[in-house]
């Protein structure tokens, strides 16, 4: 009788954990879809884009770095341009979420578990 209230304690601790990180991944993924979408608006009141495509694919990702070198091309990167002050901050965001995703599915307690819940690497 000693032993089981430790196991049941610990066994709860892990199961919590679990779904914190799970809900954790969950929640970067919505972000990283959400500033998809918000830097592809940004784009379109430029008329920039011509297809919208958001995922979590590397595809989409690589069209995404694709769509913002040819808007970075397009404009002059020496003025304060709508480019420069709207849709270059939303880029960085994006890289920088993406980056956190895949840093936390690293390490070693979090890999486990989106291992487990099939989380996989973004781009």
């Amino acid at each position: 009788m000693g032993y089981l209230p430790i196991i049941i304690t610990l066994s709860c601790f892990i199961g919590l954990f679990f779904l914190v990180v799970n809900q954790s991944l969950i929640a970067k993924k919505k972000s990283i879809l959400q500033i998809q979408q918000a830097f592809f608006n940004e784009l379109e009141k430029l008329g920039i884009v011509h297809q919208k495509e958001v995922g979590l694919d590397a595809v989409v990702l690589k069209k995404i770095d694709e769509e913002f070198a040819k808007a970075k091309s397009e404009n002059s990167p020496k003025s304060k341009s709508p480019f420069e002050t709207e849709v270059r901050p939303i880029f960085q965001s994006l890289k920088i979420t993406v980056s956190q995703y895949n840093k936390l599915i690293v390490k070693k307690p979090y890999s486990f578990v989106a291992k487990m819940m099939g989380h996989r690497h973004l781009g």
